[in-house]
């Protein structure tokens, strides 16, 4: 093609609603760990490329959260950090620290600073005897776990946390408090800065629906046979559609409060679409929406082929926008560029990585003809968890293809709604396959006994509610939220048989937990599947490191 292919890169910022419904406690620290980390950071790196254009999802419950760790939340995590300095600890906290605190990648984190790495051959030295190990050590561990999660950028602009880096050992109350006050103070920053940065037309800032639930299996969890018809349903089924539109309705309000304006573009959860999400999302005033190459190729009923580089043959099938007759616009990811940023490129130096990005982008763009479009190669991931299996988390990369993007004149990187208003799409989609951006399906969210267990613990309590209060946008607060947030896609990714972590048995809790909280509102005893763990039995004995064991790094999938 002749002119400038337009890119549009999207971050997508997510992590589960950590909040316990009975103690309000979090019960998890990935929120205000990755609004140190990432988050604030990710905004603040594009100010250096002004001609750089990018979008984020800020997915209503994250920036919830994220407020509230702003005014003052705590997690158990912050709890057990202030103790180290005010308090004696117990043998429990001491061995939940041994299990947490190393709760970051170990390459590219702990062994680059020599007194990480220390704590961390002696907590391994002790395994589970913590009471050999001095006071002291807990106070520097809670240190260096909280200061590690912190970008270097931002360490290096702050003289006090480069001075504390460099001290390694022997930390002060003083010291610790600091570091926790700086994590506060950068979550107080992140909405302030989107805001600003989308007002001056640098970001677009998309929404998803308000808990991050799985559009297609709340408006009817059979659904999920389309494109996978062994899968192990519950009955009855549950469909609730009016849910799916309340989810909607609730993040757009949100969005508007938070940025004084109606978001236009979403990214329904995990890219999960269907004909029924996609109505629903129109209905909602939401003008386009995005999902993954392998939804189109199935819509299309094509292979999407790929050269010896992984350059698209036929970018002109994937690079383009959809209207969805009635339904507003689709786009869909270039799934092999988006992986390869979020699994690969970090392990490559950043001119290898970039280069290996503008060469596909390149041969795809010289294969789209002149005489179509309008063309937009579409780049989406996650944008917190990678960074992670990055060297100087992802900075050295971002820079180098932010720079590259911006100076190279056959590129031009967009946000969407700018582009879609300049270019009507022609190519229209007249069937929208069911599917997610993992396999062009929902097998991840259904389909296994465990998930059928908790999609059934789900629809009991959600009838149960409205034999009490009538539908969902009509229930108390009390009761609105904890049906909400048990509707999240969270849940139900650490029940599948692909996914584990050393917390399944928290993620496992805080379901079933918010399930109760529904049934002791009304005055009832919640049913007896509910007092029991859901996961899969031969999973509890590996779901908590015991004693002191060590994690061995934040790899996991936190969100």
């Amino acid at each position: 093609m002749n002119g400038k292919l337009a890119v549009a890169i999207i971050w997508h910022m997510h992590q589960p609603y950590y909040r316990h419904p009975q103690s309000s406690e979090f019960v998890l620290p990935w929120v205000r760990l990755h609004a140190s980390k990432d988050y604030l950071h990710m905004a603040r790196l594009l100010q250096d490329f002004p001609r750089m254009k990018a979008s984020f999802t800020m997915v209503p419950s994250l920036r919830d959260q994220i407020e509230d760790y702003a005014q003052g939340a705590e997690d158990e995590d912050t709890r057990v950090t202030m103790r180290t300095v005010d308090a004696e600890l117990t043998l429990e906290e001491k061995r939940h620290m041994l299990r947490r605190f190393f709760s970051i990648h170990h390459g590219n984190v702990i062994q680059r600073h020599a007194e990480y790495r220390r704590l961390l051959q002696l907590g391994m030295a002790a395994q589970d005897r913590p009471e050999l190990l001095a006071d002291d050590y807990f106070v520097d561990l809670a240190l260096w776990f909280n200061l590690a999660w912190i970008d270097p950028n931002e360490i290096a602009s702050d003289e006090r946390l480069t001075a504390l880096r460099e001290k390694g050992r022997r930390y002060t109350r003083d010291d610790v408090r600091y570091v926790i006050g700086r994590q506060r103070l950068m979550a107080s920053g992140v909405p302030h800065l989107y805001h600003r940065l989308e007002r001056d037309g640098q970001i677009e800032v998309l929404t998803t629906p308000y808990y991050h639930p799985i559009l297609p299996l709340l408006i009817d969890n059979r659904s999920a046979q389309r494109a996978d018809p062994g899968a192990v349903l519950p009955d009855p089924p549950f469909a609730y559609p009016d849910d799916a539109a309340f989810q909607l309705e609730q993040a757009v309000a949100s969005h508007e409060r938070a940025f004084g304006r109606k978001p236009r573009g979403v990214w329904p959860s995990e890219g999960s679409v269907s004909p029924e999400a996609a109505a629903a999302m129109s209905k909602a005033g939401l003008e386009w929406f995005a999902s993954d190459e392998g939804v189109l190729a199935r819509s299309l009923g094509v292979q999407l082929r790929r050269d010896d580089i992984g350059a698209l043959l036929e970018p002109r099938l994937l690079y383009q926008p959809y209207r969805i007759p009635g339904n507003g616009v689709a786009i869909f990811r270039d799934r092999e560029i988006s992986d390869r940023i979020g699994f690969q490129y970090g392990d490559m130096t950043p001119n290898d990585a970039v280069g290996d990005l503008i060469w596909k982008l390149e041969r795809a763009r010289d294969r789209l003809p002149d005489d179509g479009g309008p063309y937009l190669a579409s780049i989406i991931l996650d944008g917190e968890n990678a960074w992670e299996q990055y060297p100087n988390n992802g900075n050295d990369f971002l820079r180098f293809l932010y720079g590259t993007l911006q100076d190279d004149q056959r590129f031009e990187t967009v946000r969407v709604s700018d582009f879609l208003e300049r270019h009507r799409p022609t190519a229209e989609l007249p069937s929208l396959h069911t599917g997610s951006w993992i396999d062009a399906d929902l097998r991840v969210w259904i389909g296994e006994p465990t998930h059928a267990r908790a999609w059934a613990a789900l629809e009991r309590t959600r009838r149960f509610a409205q034999d009490q209060w009538g539908p969902l946008r009509s229930m108390p607060r009390s009761v609105q939220q904890p049906l909400m947030v048990a509707q999240g896609s969270d849940w139900f990714w650490w029940y599948s048989s692909r996914n584990s972590s050393p917390e399944d048995l928290v993620f496992d809790e805080l379901f079933r937990a918010n399930l109760e909280v529904v049934w002791w509102y009304a005055g009832a005893e919640p049913p007896d599947d509910l007092r029991a763990p859901l996961v899969d039995p031969a999973r509890l004995g590996q779901a908590a490191p015991a004693g002191g064991a060590m994690l061995p790094g934040a790899g996991e999938r936190h969100g």
